[in-house]
């Protein structure tokens, strides 16, 4: 039987302050429930599912409440307490109010970065790359799964600074008890998961290090993807069946792979040999070993990156890596 669709009502209840809140105005809305702000809590939001939540899915989000602290708090929109209505359902939850941010995505390439971050230039890319790692960093000290890692579950400040969402589909860890994140998107998923049933799914650190790496590439690359180059053997190739045959299009091995790379794309070399021994390491096959570069690796290697960068003498709003004769942009 269906699970008949929630009410919006406007007055509830935060479980663990035992404080009354009412709804404002509503702030978006996906498939899964609306965020709506709070009279009186400027930083603060609730998130009313559109559907009554069952049992696992209450008891997860009352695990995130309670496992909260400030530095999850200061780069997720991560659970913090409970709203229940007048008769004691669960309706949803608080969490902290992300302003003035945009997606991810918006970053990668020149056009659209012109549009939603006009004065960013590559230093502002490898500073928001190391705070991606950052976040990462943060979020396995914990003792959690991203799991469902893609470019929609990050926004960016005018800052640089990231702010995870979507933080309800995480896996996370209570005890001993594991509640586990199904879904993923399959162009951000590592080789050894791929065409697999993801529900109930125990995901690793190291799967979420391939979805990192996916993102920083797609950072550094302007938005190209690492497995996405001119297949020469027969068939059609889609990015999704590269990944599962390690077919790195930037590899030092992509010939016997059978891979080019894209034309006019810039070498994997390009950011020096650390940054692309990194992406070697992060998308080969000794990767599933439980051996991919870690957030805290990456973020070594990005500050590196960043501390290298000079100006291009041809235009001012260009950096590249000092060990380059000339500017590749």
């Amino acid at each position: 039987m269906p699970i008949a669709k929630f009410q919006t009502i406007m007055q509830l209840t935060l479980s663990y302050a035992h404080k009354n809140i009412r709804l404002g105005q509503e702030l978006g809305r996906g498939g899964e429930g609306v965020v709506y702000a709070i009279e009186e809590h400027t930083d603060q939001v609730a998130k009313i599912y559109l559907r009554q939540p069952d049992d696992q899915k209450i008891q997860k989000i009352l695990a995130m409440a309670e496992t909260a602290t400030q530095s999850i708090i200061d780069i997720a929109a991560w659970p913090i307490d409970i709203l229940i209505d007048k008769k004691g359902i669960a309706r949803g939850f608080l969490m902290p109010r992300i302003k003035a941010r945009r997606d991810i995505h918006e970053l990668y390439s020149p056009k659209s970065r012109s549009e939603a971050f006009p004065e960013a230039d590559f230093r502002f890319i490898v500073h928001v790359g190391c705070n991606i790692a950052r976040a990462f960093s943060v979020m396995h000290a914990h003792g959690n799964i991203l799991g469902d890692v893609n470019h929609g579950n990050l926004l960016v400040g005018p800052d640089g600074t990231i702010k995870l969402i979507d933080c309800d589909s995480f896996q996370i860890q209570r005890g001993t008890h594991i509640f586990t994140c199904n879904v993923g998107v399959p162009l951000f998923t590592a080789p050894e998961l791929q065409g697999k049933n993801l529900r109930g799914l125990l995901r690793s650190v190291n799967h979420d290090l391939f979805g990192l790496a996916i993102l920083l590439f797609h950072l550094l690359f302007m938005g190209r993807h690492p497995f996405a180059g001119r297949y020469t053997g027969p068939g059609e190739m889609p990015i999704e069946k590269a990944v599962s045959e390690y077919r790195f299009a930037y590899g030092p091995d992509r010939a016997s792979n059978r891979m080019e790379q894209p034309p006019g794309t810039i070498l994997l070399e390009t950011f020096g040999r650390t940054v692309a021994q990194l992406f070697m390491h992060a998308f080969g096959r000794l990767g599933i070993n439980n051996d991919r570069p870690d957030a805290k690796t990456w973020i070594e290697a990005l500050e590196n990156l960043k501390a290298s960068l000079r100006e291009c003498s041809q235009a001012s709003w260009h950096y590249y890596p000092k060990h380059l004769s000339l500017c590749p942009w």
